[in-house]
């Protein structure tokens, strides 16, 4: 399930000039308003059939990027020329979901950026968005920066974009990846797994912690491509996310243009036993 979060801008608490890289202070808004309402987050874990341990990284959601109408951008500060802002957050699971996301995020404010500049965000509205019909071959738009790594010949990982010879592999490996984790099990139907790239990327920096000892950076591309495989690998893709660092808000994608014939019937439901599922 997918929803729009509409946020209002405050800027009378702090302003309206935000870091360029605001990405890591996103999602920590988003896992503090989870570890703050844990329990809520547990049941409706477990009314799903998924049973969660402690860590957590991987979760069974994605975010995205915020949806900034007009901007002005001076070096590395965007300053924002709208009263309203938009995110979008997907979740795999359907019973409960609804719910859950009220209670979690309406009325809430979240302050985000640095130590040079901040913004006050208020939940103003949360919008469910219709359900895509998943086939076999869709059309996406990234949301947000699509990451993947892969190992140098030292064993040290870089990051790399769309012009890697194995760059089509790493979303196989990654969609392929994530429904095992989710189910327990090797997916063992036929994939049918096609990539191509359909726009111009865009290379994105992402800073990490920016002015801490901590601090690091995150290289990911922005652009559409046209995605050809099982049906229920598409659903787990679109809910979840693709690629690394999904956890911190990298990977949401959207749909453009889809093939609406459905390779499986029920999805979720078949895949799933009664037997609750480790997410790790």
């Amino acid at each position: 399930m997918r929803f729009k979060l509409v946020l209002s801008v405050k800027s009378e608490s702090f302003g309206s000039v935000l870091p360029v890289s605001y990405q890591y202070e996103l999602s920590a808004a988003v896992y503090r308003r989870i570890r703050e309402n844990f329990e809520l987050y547990l049941h409706w874990l477990s009314s799903n059939g998924f049973a969660p341990i402690d860590d957590c990284r991987n979760r069974l959601f994605s975010f995205s990027n915020l949806y900034i109408p007009r901007i002005r951008v001076e070096y590395d500060r965007l300053h924002i020329l709208v009263k309203r802002v938009q995110m979008w957050i997907s979740f795999l699971p359907v019973r409960g979901t609804h719910e859950f996301v009220k209670q979690l995020f309406s009325g809430e404010t979240f302050v985000l950026g640095d130590r040079r500049s901040r913004v006050e965000l208020e939940v103003e509205d949360i919008v469910e968005c219709p359900a895509p019909e998943f086939g076999e071959e869709a059309e996406y738009l990234a949301l947000s920066p699509i990451v993947f790594m892969v190992a140098r010949p030292n064993r040290s990982m870089e990051y790399v974009g769309p012009d890697y010879p194995g760059y089509a592999d790493c979303f196989y490996r990654s969609v392929l990846g994530k429904y095992e984790k989710i189910f327990g099990r090797p997916f063992d139907g036929d994939t049918g797994f096609s990539w191509s790239l359909l726009s111009e990327p865009k290379r994105k920096g992402i800073f990490m912690m920016r002015f801490t000892p901590e601090e690091s950076k995150v290289i990911g591309y922005m652009y559409k491509f046209k995605l050809s495989m099982s049906s229920i690998l598409h659903q787990i893709m679109y809910e979840t996310g693709i690629g690394e660092k999904v956890n911190l808000g990298f990977g949401c994608v959207e749909i453009l243009r889809q093939d609406t014939t459905p390779n499986d019937q029920n999805f979720l439901s078949d895949e799933k036993d009664d037997t609750s599922v480790k997410i790790i």
